[in-house]
């Protein structure tokens, strides 16, 4: 392949010109101390590892990380992967490029999410916690922001769209919960599944990459998120506090234990349920990636997050070669053509097969 490439379209020993987003940049040492570039290069199709071993003294004041750049060099394999030995850098201006073109992107269109997700939550009945999440979604910045972030860095819905198209699963599953349980708050549950994961709108970063924010970093989404739920609710005077309070904890402890980050576990039904269903929706999303990432494997590689290997389906196999329909056995002498195992010669006439030699007899 010769030409502008996408990351996923590269193959072994394929000559690519390509535009990239850096993802990551380091200059370490190789094993005779000489100084080589080691990179990260992302588009919307994937990332792919470079290097840069010629002239690094010239290429490294060019560009940084989180750099958008033209790239040129040929595709070698190396332990199993492809990496791109780079030849050539030139750096592109911010204004030149359009970001959302360098960063993976939901398969799902964002506009028609917002509208389920929107006519979901228009049937909560209790006017007062409806309005706190409409008060949202009316809102341009708001809905903008919701709309275009990713729901983790890198484990999963980690593309823009993300976190909207996880919320809305999640918010699908809510009321398809309550319809089975008849005895939960299925207002309080939807307005739960819809806020818990807000504080990732300010939690990771949608420009350049899906690196935390320094408020991500500090504070993390569910605190941030609790927070900036406390700060609607006092512009939404006429909501109970006790309404209050439970959607703050539903946010707290919706990853369900403090060894997962929750600040306080879930104390009711609604919030217990949305701790499973929000596991649930990562979970399967996880699975799903995993499998994406290994077509036609059998067994995905090892997997540390889940501590064990991930089935993944069967080996694609070609197909058998068909029999031909009418076999000749004329060139066979009969004797080999057998429909049973040969007796065994110690067995006398009249006596059962001894199907097990004395040395394995069962005891």
């Amino acid at each position: 392949m010769a030409g502008k490439a996408f990351i996923v379209d590269i193959k072994d020993r394929d000559r690519v010109s390509g535009t990239f987003l850096v993802q990551q940049k380091q200059v370490p040492l190789n094993k005779n101390g000489k100084p080589y570039i080691a990179m990260v290069l992302m588009d919307r199709t994937g990332t792919i590892e470079a290097r840069v071993w010629d002239n690094v003294e010239w290429f490294d004041p060019l560009f940084d990380g989180g750099d958008f750049i033209e790239a040129g060099g040929t595709a070698v394999a190396y332990q199993g992967r492809v990496q791109l030995k780079v030849e050539k850098i030139k750096r592109l201006e911010t204004k030149s490029v359009d970001p959302e073109e360098f960063l993976p992107q939901s398969s799902h269109d964002r506009g028609e999410m917002l509208d389920r997700l929107l006519g979901l939550m228009e049937t909560i009945k209790d006017s007062r916690i409806r309005d706190l999440v409409l008060t949202c979604l009316n809102d341009d910045d708001f809905r903008e922001s919701f709309a275009k972030a990713p729901a983790a860095k890198t484990i999963h819905h980690a593309y823009l769209g993300g976190l909207l198209e996880h919320t809305l699963s999640v918010c699908e599953l809510a009321d398809r919960v309550a319809q089975l349980y008849p005895h939960v708050d299925r207002d309080l549950l939807l307005t739960g599944a819809f806020f818990h994961d807000v504080g990732k709108i300010r939690e990771l970063g949608s420009e350049r990459s899906f690196d935390y924010t320094d408020e991500g970093r500090f504070l993390g989404h569910i605190v941030m998120g609790a927070m900036m739920l406390t700060d609607l609710v006092k512009s939404q005077p006429g909501l109970p506090e006790e309404t209050a309070l439970k959607l703050t904890h539903m946010i707290l402890s919706h990853h369900g234990s403090y060894e997962f980050g929750s600040p306080k576990r879930p104390k009711f039904t609604e919030a217990l349920i949305l701790n499973h269903l929000d596991e649930l929706d990562s979970k399967i999303q996880t699975f799903k990636e995993i499998a994406e990432r290994d077509p036609g494997k059998k067994w995905s590689a090892y997997q540390r997050l889940f501590d064990r290997y991930i089935y993944l389906g069967h080996e694609e196999k070609p197909p058998k070669e068909k029999p031909p329909e009418e076999a000749d056995f004329s060139h066979r002498p009969f004797d080999k053509i057998k429909d049973s195992p040969e007796p065994q010669k110690d067995t006398k006439p009249g006596e059962p097969l001894n199907l097990f030699s004395p040395e394995k007899k069962r005891r």
